[in-house]
């Protein structure tokens, strides 16, 4: 899928820590293959996660983007057992709501 990388680079550059907390988290759903969202959507939140800045969080060590990485590259059951811990701590801190407010606030910079 073709996105505005330039575009979605300046979305990414606005998100706040807690947004690029939720970005991650998001990735990590796509990675496990547990999130929900269509081929082009899952495609759209894997490319800001790809023009992330800052590879920081508040809410994630730093291995966080290397286990995103070898999930993507070389996926294996023991790899998505650590996405799935990630992923289910991160829901329990930002909750279901506070994700879809995200979600729905990136399509609405992106497509601004």
């Amino acid at each position: 899928m073709n996105f505005d990388l330039e575009k979605l680079s300046i979305v990414a550059g606005t998100l706040s820590a807690f947004e690029r907390d939720c970005a991650i988290t998001v990735a990590l759903k796509i990675t496990d293959d547990s999130c929900k969202m269509d081929d082009k959507q899952r495609a759209l939140f894997m490319a800001l996660y790809d023009t992330l800045p800052e590879r920081s969080s508040d809410l994630f060590e730093s291995t966080v983007f290397s286990l995103i990485e070898i999930g993507r590259d070389d996926p294996s059951a023991s790899v998505f057992a650590e996405i799935k811990q990630l992923r289910e701590m991160a829901m329990e801190k930002i909750t279901r709501p506070k994700m879809k407010s995200f979600k729905a606030e990136v399509r609405k910079r992106y497509s601004a």
